[in-house]
């Protein structure tokens, strides 16, 4: 079972957008212009946030990218409308970059990770044609790297110096047409007739304007993830009399998940979905549950915590010394996976094979879009302690938005009052886990320390349950090589609008 540690991620598909710090439609100067280029490289970067989140690999071109096309120089030589000189950079990167996809940084991906059309974008288009989507022209193309060298080819032969549009000069018949259900494209004219008061802002400040536009979107985005989730959040929470400590990150994350983002139009909705159900108008925020078994329902966004071994038998036993003969006569083996799946498997299947299965909620590709899995040893072990915001950024490139950070939730406004009430506002002292916590911080440094006299205990634990220790293993590596990955992909970004610095 080991070998799946080193199983590969999934790979990511690219989507490009081309942006072009010289181009400047709003003729700003000076400070304008400055401000108004830190509001775009917001704007990109919540257009690689959400994008990443939904399985693929943004890249921002630039007009580098555009001069190694060999199209360049017969470009180059016209007299083009800023506009459309813009529209024909961002084709000819396209085209020296490849097969992919190439997207307006105003289209969002608005819908579910397992939504058909994202799912068909992220196993590549067909290779004779380009993708393209009704109504909403220029937000979305994808296409094969041959495809798109011969369409721009064709196309720049035709162009003149008032071409007024770069992609009418592609022949219709290469192109094959697709509804847009899953992209919000706030394109200048729907600013215009849904949101006016960022219309307005736009007007008046085009760098206060973008900002508000930013806001609105990451709105939305957060908003269509709760409305993914009728069900609403389930805090994974097994053996319940002895891990309210332990899954309190888990909690405070789904209080944050919960909360109605800040909207310069709190009760809009995005541009593909008009019929959209607002955090702002609910009566109810989204359902929070602790379940002591794991839920098989894509109704549900699932967030779990996975213990080390003998994290939960120093939890269950109240103690951090622990014996041999207590491990082998009072313990149960494999405790945490048998608990977790016994609802899903039922009580009979081997421990093993509960792994496998397991691994494929954690990892699979039905299943990455529907729950967040993390080690106990890796989230915050004191009382109260809020989650580090190095955390929660990290997390944002999973659900694709900004997570709300600070602030309290009333319980008042929770429909689990009870939930509300025993995870949010007693203190340690008054649900008597103050030990769990000084349990978890002694488990972690037991883990952690090769020279610890108990080393040869922990060693009994994990041979003792020998499936929960490969799920831990498991998690605790995809989430390291998950961040790995981001890390390396955010480097290669960095000198480009829109990257985290």
């Amino acid at each position: 079972m080991r070998a799946a540690l080193s199983s590969p991620l999934r790979e990511r598909r690219p989507i490009y957008t081309y942006y072009n710090t010289k181009f400047n439609p709003n003729k700003a100067n000076g400070k304008d212009l400055k401000d108004l280029q830190n509001a775009d490289a917001e704007l990109l970067l919540a257009w690689r946030r959400a994008w990443y989140a939904q399985g693929f690999r943004p890249v921002v071109l630039t007009p580098g990218d555009a001069m190694k096309n060999p199209n360049y120089e017969i470009v180059q030589r016209l007299n083009l409308a800023p506009k459309v000189e813009n529209e024909v950079f961002g084709w000819l990167a396209w085209g020296h970059m490849g097969t992919g996809m190439l997207a307006d940084f105003h289209c969002f991906p608005m819908a579910r990770y397992d939504d058909p059309m994202l799912s068909y974008l992220r196993r590549g288009s067909m290779p004779e044609l380009i993708t393209r989507f009704e109504n909403v022209k220029n937000a979305l193309y994808s296409a094969e790297k041959s495809r798109i060298a011969d369409a721009v080819e064709a196309a720049v032969k035709k162009l003149e110096d008032k071409t007024p549009s770069f992609v009418d000069l592609i022949a219709p018949e290469l192109f094959k047409v697709e509804q847009p259900h899953a992209l919000a494209f706030y394109k200048s004219a729907a600013i215009t007739s849904h949101y006016a008061s960022v219309h307005e802002k736009m007007g008046q400040n085009p760098a206060a304007g973008q900002l508000a536009l930013v806001q609105l979107i990451n709105s939305h985005l957060h908003n269509t993830f709760q409305n993914s989730f009728p069900a609403g959040l389930a805090v994974l929470k097994p053996f319940p009399q002895h891990t309210t400590a332990l899954v309190e990150p888990a909690l405070r994350l789904a209080k944050a998940l919960i909360q109605c983002p800040e909207s310069p139009i709190p009760e809009s909705c995005p541009p593909n979905l008009p019929d959209c159900r607002s955090c702002h108008s609910a009566k109810q925020p989204m359902r929070i549950s602790q379940p002591s078994t794991y839920k098989n329902t894509t109704f549900l966004f699932t967030i779990g915590t996975l213990p080390h071994p003998y994290t939960l038998v120093s939890l269950q036993k109240k103690s951090d010394v622990i014996t041999t003969p207590q491990i082998r006569r009072e313990t149960e083996r494999d405790a945490w996976l048998s608990e977790v799946t016994k609802e899903d498997l039922g009580p009979e299947l081997g421990a093993s094979y509960r792994g496998v299965i397991f691994k494929q909620v954690v990892a699979g590709e039905d299943a990455v879009g529907t729950s967040l899995w993390m080690t106990v040893e890796s989230l915050p072990a004191e009382a109260g302690q809020t989650l580090p915001s190095e955390l929660l950024d990290e997390f944002e490139w999973q659900f694709g938005f900004k997570i709300p950070r600070g602030g309290k939730i009333d319980p008042a406004t929770e429909n689990d009052q009870h939930t509300a009430k025993s995870a949010q506002d007693r203190t340690p002292s008054e649900q008597g886990v103050g030990i769990e916590y000084e349990l978890i911080q002694k488990a972690r440094d037991t883990i952690k320390d090769k020279d610890t006299n108990r080393i040869n205990i922990k060693d009994v634990v994990e041979a003792w349950n020998l499936a929960d220790t490969e799920v831990w293993r498991f998690v605790k590596a995809y989430r390291a090589r998950s961040v790995v990955e981001r890390q390396k992909w955010e480097e290669e970004e960095k000198p480009f609008a829109g990257s985290r610095t």
